[in-house]
């Protein structure tokens, strides 16, 4: 049995002594007594070569007084070609021969070092590029505590990294955000790969940032490990993202609300009940002589009167609403909720007072009103569209009554808007169809009651309206532009019947004044062709006249000076029309050279009976005198009014005392025969 187990253990030595994986060594006195051939090629020799040839201390990299040692040592081996191998050794001590001696076994694991050390170098060179993120970055297990993280988060936190690991973030966040990050957290987890979402926070120092979260789970050993997370500021980003949409929303002149972002305001005070029809009112507010104020002193003061304007109106809604910037000279109001009609007044009423103080702009002072239509949901309309056609309407009534006031919105209002849009559609046809006709109103010499002149006025016979008067008609067309094609054909018919009376003996000197927009001085081609027609038909430059307004004289673009000059260059008189209802001034009169003044008739009206009209006309006429201007007054009704324009120095008159506007022919009937006193 003995010699069985003999024979058993001898082949078991044989086999590991032969075995191809497992190296067998026998060191006495320094030198390999025995190395099987597994050992002897992994380093590269012949058995031969290391059996009581080679010690320890020539292939092995370690101390000689360790090789005698028992136990397990991973230890580098230096091949025969210089190379090193690394060996897993297995010793135990015995004796050999009656000597010390050490038996052990070797097994090559170079692969598993290298890939070991490979996963250390990975290791290494994640942790190095986790920590040269810029970013925090932490990471936490399932159950949402602190794995690690790197140094960008150690500073955002403002503690170690040693007192973070294991902890949640109940223990290092305000509760509140603790509560929506663990939730956050919570629905990563049940949901599983990434997640994104904004946050506003305070970091280490108590600086207040905007972040965003980037989180993703990870997995281990095939199941939920964690997740990592990373933390970006987008503080700048949102104060970008916030400054362009404050300009796509907000006037930058007065810092309102502008009208994209009043309409967003108003579609949302609607939304605000369920049938989109919440309870509301809208001002829409006009500033009157606006225009005016921005041609005399200016765009710079003009914008300073914007901008004053719009902290009045802020100041006088108070909380009580939302004041917005239209454009231009235009605001609106939304007032949300139901309020009762003096409530309404009492809020406009304060807005004409604030805005019917003096506004002073720098050295200056300028006097504007403010003009409000308002309108209510949905006692009004439902609609945004209709309540601000409602609130526009409104406005246009309130100017039209006087300005400086305010007017509630009324079906009625709409109806006109209707009949306005059918008056221009009747408008363009009837000067399609030449059906527009010139009148003439003489222009007679107060001292000797000769007619030295006419004006040209433009009248309209409609078919089924009869006679629309020119205060109608004439605002509908400067607002669809229609105003040049009836300017031309006035004055291509007055240029006729100029020429025809010029011809006519002892009436060479006869003037036809023909009225001419603003609007045409500033549109092109609009009065180019007039010079040319004068010198085309032969008539004299001094038997045309053009009158002027006074807000003409305020356009400060270089055209309107410069067809001015053509005009008086070609002998053409320049008549001032209706003088004393705007803001001119002896300025602008010596500057345009103008020829003539025309007083208007609301001051001629009631000059015989009013000592104060009657002391403007003489304070007009006596100035006029001292500029080398002749006076016409308007609207002479009665003797009376004659006789104290008379008295007063005034050169000539045109009114229904002498006569009406009169057709062509009548006009050149009442020239033809002698002179005999008026035509009524």
């Amino acid at each position: 049995m003995n010699r069985i187990l003999l024979d058993q253990a001898r082949e078991l030595l044989q086999h590991l002594l032969q075995n191809p994986l497992v190296g067998i060594y026998l060191i006495q006195d320094g030198r390999f007594v025995y190395v099987n051939p597994c050992l002897a090629e992994r380093f590269g020799y012949r058995q031969e070569e290391v059996c009581g040839k080679l010690g320890p201390a020539d292939l092995i990299d370690g101390e000689p007084a360790d090789y005698l040692k028992e136990g397990r040592q991973s230890l580098q081996g230096r091949h025969k070609d210089g190379r090193w191998v690394r060996m897993e050794f297995f010793r135990t001590a015995t004796s050999f021969n009656g000597r010390p001696a050490a038996f052990g076994m070797a097994i090559d694991n170079s692969e598993r070092h290298a890939a070991e050390q490979a996963v250390k170098e990975q290791l290494s060179f994640t942790s190095q590029l986790i920590e040269a993120i810029p970013n925090p970055l932490f990471y936490k297990d399932e159950a949402g505590r602190y794995l690690g993280c790197n140094k960008a988060f150690e500073r955002f936190i403002g503690a170690p990294r040693e007192t973070l690991l294991g902890k949640s973030v109940y223990d290092i966040s305000p509760p509140d955000l603790a509560e929506r990050y663990f939730s956050a957290d919570q629905a990563l987890f049940d949901k599983g790969g990434t997640q994104t979402y904004e946050a506003s926070v305070e970091d280490a120092g108590g600086k207040r940032m905007d972040v965003m979260f980037y989180k993703a789970t990870f997995r281990k050993a095939g199941k939920l490990g964690g997740l990592v997370g990373v933390i970006a500021d987008i503080t700048e980003r949102k104060r970008s993202e916030a400054a362009v949409w404050h300009s796509a929303n907000y006037d930058p002149l007065t810092d309102l609300p502008n009208r994209r972002l009043f309409l967003s305001l108003l579609q949302g005070a609607l939304n605000a009940a369920p049938g989109g029809d919440a309870p509301l009112t809208v001002f829409f507010i006009d500033l009157d002589r606006f225009k005016e104020v921005n041609d005399t002193l200016g765009h710079e003061r003009g914008d300073l009167l914007l901008i004053e304007a719009a902290r009045r109106l802020e100041l006088a809604v108070g909380q009580e609403g939302r004041v917005a910037r239209l454009g231009g000279d235009e605001f609106t109001v939304i007032f949300s909720g139901r309020h009762t009609r003096p409530k309404l007044d009492e809020l406009a009423a304060r807005i004409i007072a604030r805005m019917s103080e003096p506004f002073a702009l720098g050295c200056d002072t300028a006097y504007v009103s403010a003009s409000i239509g308002m309108t209510s949901c949905p006692d009004d309309a439902r609609s945004l569209q209709q309540l601000l056609i409602n609130a526009d309407q409104a406005m246009y009534h309130a100017k039209a009554l006087g300005r400086n006031r305010y007017c509630h919105f009324a079906p009625a209002m709409l109806e006109a808007v209707g009949e306005r849009l059918q008056m221009g559609n009747d408008l363009r046809a009837a000067i399609t169809a030449g059906q527009l006709q010139v009148h003439y109103q003489p222009v007679v010499e107060l001292a000797s009651g000769r007619i030295v002149g006419a004006e040209a006025l433009v009248r309209w016979h409609h078919a089924s309206r009869g006679w629309v008067s020119p205060a109608r008609f004439i605002p509908v067309a400067e607002e669809l532009g229609l105003i040049n094609a009836i300017g031309e054909r006035v004055f291509r018919e007055a240029a006729g019947t100029a020429l025809t009376l010029h011809r006519c003996a002892g009436l060479e000197a006869f003037q036809i004044s023909v009225n001419v927009s603003p609007r045409q001085f500033v549109t092109p081609d609009a009065l180019e062709g007039w010079l040319e027609h004068m010198r085309a038909i032969g008539l004299p430059g001094r038997c045309i006249a053009i009158e002027i307004t006074e807000g003409l004289l305020l356009d400060e673009r270089p055209e309107v000076a410069r067809r001015l000059l053509e005009f008086r260059n070609a002998d053409v008189e320049i008549l001032l029309d209706d003088f004393g209802t705007g803001y001119s001034s002896m300025a602008y009169l010596k500057r345009f050279d103008i020829d003539s003044l025309k007083i208007d008739q609301s001051f001629v009206a009631d000059m015989a009976g009013n000592g104060s009209d009657r002391a403007i006309v003489e304070a007009m006429i006596a100035m006029s005198r001292k500029l080398g201007l002749y006076v016409v007054a308007e609207g002479i009704e009665t003797e009376a009014q004659r006789k104290v324009l008379c008295e007063a120095g005034c050169d000539f008159g045109q009114g229904y005392l002498f006569s009406a506007p009169v057709p062509r022919q009548r006009l050149l009937d009442m020239m033809r025969r002698p002179a005999n006193g008026s035509e009524r």
